[in-house]
């Protein structure tokens, strides 16, 4: 017999607690009749194939068969018999599932809020894979189905609710396809049969079972939902741990399935977070949630709360994931078993997902009433064209799926071998090439974001196809130029390139090794003229000289994939060279330290074609006249490419003519080309500045701030580490820096500093090449001389007295200590009168000082502080000794 668990514990993080269900496993391991009768609960070593908490139902199909034992909800008694009058007040799923839909972002009409018994109808309500729902109570006892089918018809299609809800947060249509009946108005409602079995039947979920295929229950196109008029426990289904992502997933069809619903947990889900006991069984019947899903728990269900299907059945740690709202709908996070768009290769994508049931109007294959949804998160299906043959390219591409409203904003391939190369690493269809050497597999990855920020890495494998050595075709241009012979410049630099393509496809090998050779006339053999590796392009250089008529060769190593390539040679035949030189600049007028984009070509004519000339360095100047003298100003040297062409940025500080040249040598004859005249405007600087105090006490300090900026045209940034001067100029005397600063980034300065001269005070920038000079005023300063007050005690000492005081000094009605400040001590003897400096001292910074005086005679001393440049002159009393 299944008897309810005690109530326990509640979701972790203080979430509310879940009306919790029992679930009956089952596991696939083989297909059978199913049994007609004697199906039984199993304890001992049989039950611990089940997991904790569980035990062996005998009599289903496949070999094991599960029951786990759950609480009921909070507050509810399964042992007590719920009265009809509270039965028919509770309203089911229908009104939270909609709420809850809407909170989530998912709108209904307020008409569709309104509780209605209504279901989708379905062609003829009976053919097919359908519910039927079925009230089972048992001989004897009082039969209140006409009491409450109203109440059950209404609880089946809060059921339905909860499904379309469900799958309209995917963006597609699900409806539980009941057996139904025709309702008001033309509408279908699901039809409820009436079942009394015989006394004693409904001790447990096993013998109900039996007692129901006794009466004929037992098609395999049915899940039975029956709300069962007992109390011994408060809901229980079957169903089989078959995570196949297939129309043939024994959930779906392969045996008759059962949902066992008591009294005390009919209706469930109209608010308080307790969820429709009816939806979560059905749920199971339909294969959820499986025990390989990403967030499964020890027996059926999910961790990641909020969720129908979510409670801690075991020992499993829940977390609260989604919104409490979702209570009241399925899959927290569409990942783990109902989803009507699963992310293209997730783990539904890839197993069993209960939106796929042809129990569902729109499962199966989302046709007939239903949509395929739509994505809530940013996923993509990748392709590779495997096998690939190493060396040569095959074609990968990524199909981005996008949630409504975003946009893909990047795409980058990458792969695990370091030797592959991607043609288009930023577009969704690319090829890849890795060396020729590849062999058993890697894999590629594609990484995508989209308009909100969201990243998808989606990776493939990639596999290379092993066989028989292909064969090559080997070509040799030297200096640009194919055949027997090639025109080449004395004693300059050439490229001597090899070119290796795959005979039977015509692409370029990738990754085979070249190796160079040359011969002089002089020589008795070829040497060496240096190897590589061919690139994506099946190309491999290595660079030659010649004074002399040289030959140059290559030839390709064997490898396991590619067979040698006959060898091939040109002879390279000297000459002085008169090449013809292009160039043009992106520019004519430009501000001081802007740049400019000199670029052209320099090619020479070898029997009426334009070769390239390679490897030429290419000085870029600009002329101008100063005083009727022209001067040169070199601006940067651009040297050219192995297609003759070349760019140098650079950036020019005077206006003049600029030009591009190749200086004569051995190899070639000296040419120009002029690039046109540049005007170089300079910017005009802008300097701001502000003083934070104009009076203030000698020595006291003041803060200057402000800012730097240059404006060139409409564009005004700052000026960064330029060295910014605070000046003071007395009357009558030549300005003073009393400080300096230097600029941020942005152009601003702060510089805080004592002010130790009254005058008008400047902040100055002394300009730079391109950047002018600038000052601003910022008007008088005062830096005013301080009043002092010198105090002055004393006191017996071993042989002589111990002096102490202090000095404070005040300016525009503020007193503060004086500190390093010098403080006199006189002596005047009774006998002379005349005051004698007898020592000194000098305050801390809280204005006091002390000292120690050995008198001989009678007399007085006083404290004076005098002779300081921004402090008054001030005394103290005097104190009388007498000797």
């Amino acid at each position: 017999m299944v008897t309810p668990c005690a109530d326990s514990s509640a979701v972790d993080g203080g979430a509310a607690p879940h009306r919790v269900v029992a679930i009956l496993t089952a596991g696939l391991l083989a297909s059978g009749a199913f049994a007609l009768a004697g199906l039984g609960v199993l304890g001992g070593a049989n039950a611990s194939v089940c997991g904790p908490g569980a035990r062996v139902l005998q009599g289903l199909p496949g070999p094991v068969a599960c029951v786990h034992e759950d609480e009921p909800p909070p507050g509810v008694d399964v042992t007590e018999r719920v009265p009809t009058r509270e039965l028919v007040e509770r309203e089911g799923a229908s009104r939270m599932a909609y709420d809850a839909a809407e909170d989530l972002g998912v709108p209904s009409t307020p008409a569709a809020n309104a509780s209605s018994p209504a279901v989708t109808c379905d062609g003829d309500g009976t053919s097919g894979y359908r519910v039927q729902a079925m009230y089972v109570v048992e001989a004897g006892a009082t039969n209140r189905y006409t009491s409450l089918l109203s109440s059950m018809k209404l609880w089946a299609a809060g059921v339905d609710d909860v499904v379309n809800r469900s799958a309209a947060l995917t963006g597609g249509v699900r409806h539980m396809r009941f057996v139904t009946e025709a309702g008001a108005g033309g509408t279908c409602e699901a039809k409820v049969l009436n079942v009394t079995v015989p006394a004693g039947s409904l001790s447990s979920f096993g013998s109900e079972i039996s007692a129901v295929q006794a009466l004929g229950y037992t098609n395999g196109a049915r899940k039975y939902l029956m709300w069962t008029d007992a109390n011994m426990l408060c809901g229980v289904a079957s169903m089989y741990t078959d995570d196949r992502d297939t129309q043939a997933n024994y959930n779906n069809g392969g045996a008759p399935q059962y949902a066992r619903v008591d009294n005390g947990c009919w209706g469930y889900g109209d608010g308080s977070y307790n969820h429709s006991v009816e939806a979560h069984e059905l749920l199971h019947t339909l294969g959820g949630v499986q025990n390989t899903a990403p967030n499964h728990s020890a027996a059926g269900h999910c961790t990641d709360e909020s969720d129908t299907m979510c409670y801690k059945d075991g020992a499993v740690t829940m977390r609260q994931v989604c919104p409490p709202e979702r209570e009241y709908l399925y899959d927290c996070n569409t990942n783990d078993y109902f989803s009507t768009y699963p992310d293209p290769g997730s783990y539904l994508d890839t197993h069993w997902n209960a939106a796929d049931s042809r129990f569902l109007i729109g499962g199966g294959d989302g046709t007939g009433g239903g949509t395929v949804g739509s994505p809530t998160v940013l996923g993509a299906t990748i392709g590779v064209n495997n096998p690939a043959v190493p060396g040569l390219s095959t074609q990968v591409e990524v199909t981005p799926a996008l949630p409504s409203g975003r946009t893909l904003t990047s795409v980058r391939w990458k792969s695990s071998r370091s030797d592959c190369v991607f043609s288009a690493p930023t577009e969704l269809q690319s090829d890849v090439t890795c060396n020729a050497s590849a062999t058993g597999s890697a894999t590629v990855t594609a990484t995508l974001v989209d308009s909100t920020g969201a990243v998808k890495s989606i990776t493939s494998p990639l596999t290379f196809a092993a066989g028989t050595q292909r064969p090559v075709s080997l070509s040799l241009s030297v200096a640009g130029q194919s055949g027997s012979t090639a025109s080449v410049c004395t004693g300059a630099a050439f490229p001597v390139q090899a070119t290796v393509t795959d005979v039977a496809s015509g692409l370029p090998v990738k990754g085979l090794s070249v190796t160079f050779t040359k011969q002089t006339p002089t020589m008795t053999a070829p040497g060496t003229s240096g190897s590589g590796a061919t690139t994506v392009s099946g190309s491999a250089t290595t660079n030659g000289t010649a004074t002399v008529q040289t030959t140059y060769g290559a030839k390709v190593t064997t490898t396991t994939g590619y067979a040698a390539a006959t060898a091939t040679s040109v002879v390279a035949s000297p000459g002085k060279c008169s090449p013809v030189l292009t160039g043009s600049a992106t520019a004519s007028s430009v501000y001081y330290g802007d740049t400019i984009t000199v670029s052209g070509t320099l090619t020479r004519d070898v029997n009426g074609a334009a070769v390239p000339v390679s490897g030429a360095s290419l000085p870029v100047r600009t002329s101008y006249v100063v005083s009727g003298v022209t001067k040169v100003l070199a601006l940067g040297t651009a040297k050219t490419l192995a297609d003759g062409s070349y760019s140098l940025s650079v950036k020019p500080t005077v206006s003049g003519a600029l030009s591009v040249a190749l200086l004569g040598s051995a190899a070639y004859d000296a040419t120009s080309a002029a690039l046109g005249n540049v005007t170089v405007n300079v910017p005009t600087t802008d300097l701001t500045a502000a003083v934070d105090k104009s009076d203030v006490g000698y020595g006291d300090p003041v803060v200057v701030t402000g800012r730097l900026t240059k404006t060139a045209g409409t564009v005004t940034s700052g000026v960064p580490s330029a060295t910014v001067g605070v000046k003071v100029t007395a009357p009558g005397r030549t300005a003073t820096v009393v400080g300096t600063a230097r600029t941020l980034a942005d152009g601003t300065y702060r510089v805080s500093l004592p002010l130790r001269l009254s005058g008008e005070m400047t902040v100055v920038y002394g300009g730079a090449a391109g950047l002018p000079a600038d000052s601003v005023s910022l008007g008088a300063v005062v830096a005013g001389t301080w009043s002092t007050a010198v105090t002055m005690s004393g006191a017996p000492y071993s042989t002589g007295f111990q002096l102490s005081g202090g000095v404070t000094k005040t300016y525009g009605g503020s007193t503060v200590p004086a500190g390093a400040t010098r403080v006199k001590i006189y002596f005047t003897p009774s006998s002379t009168g005349v005051p004698v400096l007898v020592t000194s001292a000098t305050t801390t910074t809280a204005g006091v000082w002390s000292a120690r005086v050995y008198p001989s005679v009678s007399g007085r001393y006083q404290a004076v502080v005098s002779g300081l440049v921004g402090y008054a002159d001030s005394s103290s009393g005097t104190f009388s000794v007498t000797r």
